[in-house]
């Protein structure tokens, strides 16, 4: 396997909310989105997703607070917990969630 520049990813995925997998691991997928706006509530309901910020600042809006992530902090967002993802500004994700989570939610 070649060697894996997450920051040449982030300067090239002009889209947002459309995650690119840029690796597996066993039954993990590490994908990269970008994420401008504000993105639809949703859950997974078997799966937990880790938010880490790549580049930027985000939001992961739940129920009852929002929590504000800035570059190279992380977060776990547990199974079956309604949530969406935000940003004043383009930033940038590694996902990390099992290879069969569907990224739109349920």
């Amino acid at each position: 396997m070649d060697k894996i520049n997450l920051m040449h990813w982030v300067e090239n995925i002009k889209t947002p909310w459309e995650p690119k997998e840029v690796a597996t691991l066993h039954d993990v997928a590490l994908r990269i989105a970008k994420i401008k706006g504000t993105y639809d509530w949703h859950t997974h309901r078997y799966e937990d997703e880790m938010f880490l910020v790549l580049k930027g600042k985000i939001f992961i809006d739940l129920p009852d607070e929002s929590v504000e992530l800035n570059e190279m902090e992380t977060y776990v967002v547990g199974r079956g917990i309604r949530h969406r993802s935000r940003s004043d500004k383009p930033a940038w994700v590694l996902l990390i969630e099992p290879v069969h989570t569907k990224t739109k939610g349920e």
